[in-house]
C-alpha cells in the first residue's frame, strides 16, 4: 500500500519534473526521494516516471493516469484534518437532545438553542419528543441522546448516575372536575382523599412518582389511593378529570382553557416536581461540553 508521503513525493515530482528541484522543495536529499518513488513504483508493479534522458524525466502513461486519480487526495485529507480538528472542538457534528413533553410548557428551550446555533452554526441539533421523563431517561442511558430536559421530583435523588442542572420548580396541584365536592372545599387535608379515585400515571411509566404518592397515602392514609384510570402526560390527565373520571395528580398549567371545566387546589403533600437538564457525565462529547456551558450561562426561563 502507497503511503502518503509516497504520494506527497510523487506529486512534487510529477510537477516540478526535476529530482534536484522536487527535493529541495520537500526538504529532502534527492538520494531520499528516488528510494520513495522507486519503492512506489515496485508497489504499483509499473513505471510512473520515464528517465530515459536524466535531464528530462516524463511521466509514463501510467504516471499520467495515478496523478490524475490522487491529486484531490491531499486536499481532500486536509479538508478532513480540519473537519476532525473542529469535531474535536466542538465546533461541528451532532447534538441529540430528548426532551419530555411538559419540558414545552414551562421552560424556554428556544433560548438556548438559538445562542448554541450562533456560537456552532455547523453543529446540529437533533430534538427527539418523549411523552414522559423516563423515556428521556432511558434515552440519556442507552446513549441514544447526549442531553435531556426532563422532570424529576424533590424526594431523593432519582438520577444518582446522571449530572443535572435545575432550571426550575413546579408545585404539583390537585385537579378536580368543577363539579366535585372537594373541588371548593376549604384547608383541604390529605385524610380528605382517602376514598377519592385518582387518575395516576402506570407505575412502570413514572415509577418516581407513583411510589412517592402512594407511599404518602399509605403513611397518612392508611392505604395507596384508588386508581381506576392511568394517563401519562399532563394534558391527557387534564382531559380524563374533565371527563369527570377522578382527580388528577398534576402540574397547573400556565394558562387554563376554561372549557375543561376543572379545578386546580394545591396538593396536601409536600411533594414538588422539578424541570432539569440531565447529562452522563461519562459522555466525552466536545459538543455536549459546550452546550452544557452555554446551559450554565443562558437562562432557560
Amino acid at each position: 500500500m502507497a503511503t502518503f508521503r509516497q504520494i506527497e513525493i510523487f506529486l512534487q515530482l510529477a510537477e516540478t519534473l526535476h529530482f534536484n528541484r522536487a527535493a529541495a522543495e520537500l526538504g529532502i536529499t534527492q538520494a531520499a526521494l528516488s528510494k520513495e518513488i522507486g519503492k512506489l513504483e515496485k508497489e504499483l508493479n509499473c513505471r510512473l516516471f520515464d528517465r530515459t534522458d536524466k535531464w528530462n524525466i516524463v511521466l509514463t502513461a501510467a504516471g499520467v493516469i495515478f496523478r490524475e486519480k490522487i491529486s484531490p487526495l491531499p486536499g481532500m485529507l486536509a479538508e478532513a484534518s480540519e473537519f476532525a480538528r473542529r469535531a474535536e472542538r466542538g465546533n461541528s457534528g451532532r447534538l441529540s437532545v430528548a426532551v419530555a413533553n411538559l419540558v414545552y410548557d414551562y421552560v424556554l428551550l428556544q433560548d438556548i438553542f438559538r445562542v448554541m446555533h450562533e456560537k456552532y452554526p455547523e453543529v446540529k441539533i437533533i430534538i427527539h419528543d418523549c411523552q414522559s421523563s423516563p423515556m428521556v431517561y432511558e434515552q440519556l442511558k442507552n446513549g441514544q441522546a447526549d442531553v435531556g430536559f426532563m422532570a424529576i421530583n424533590n424526594s431523593g435523588d432519582p438520577l444518582p448516575d446522571l449530572r443535572k442542572k435545575p432550571l426550575t420548580e413546579l408545585p404539583i396541584s390537585l385537579v378536580f372536575p368543577a363539579w366535585h365536592p372537594l373541588a371548593r372545599k376549604k384547608d383541604l387535608k390529605i385524610g380528605d382523599l382517602a376514598n377519592c379515585n385518582f387518575i395516576l400515571p402506570p407505575a412502570e411509566q413514572m415509577p418516581w412518582l407513583r411510589k412517592y404518592i402512594d407511599n404518602f397515602f399509605q403513611e397518612h392514609c392508611g392505604k395507596i389511593p384508588q386508581a381506576e384510570q392511568e394517563a401519562v402526560g399532563l394534558r391527557a390527565t387534564r382531559q380524563l378529570v374533565a371527563a369527570g373520571l377522578g382527580i388528577g395528580v398534576t402540574i397547573k398549567p400556565r394558562s387554563q382553557d376554561s372549557r375543561e371545566n376543572v379545578v386546580y387546589r394545591n396538593a396536601p403533600f409536600p411533594l414538588k416536581r422539578q424541570i432539569v437538564a440531565a447529562w452522563d457525565e461519562n459522555n466525552s462529547s466536545r459538543i455536549l461540553k459546550n452546550f452544557v456551558k452555554l446551559l450554565k450561562e443562558v437562562s432557560c426561563r
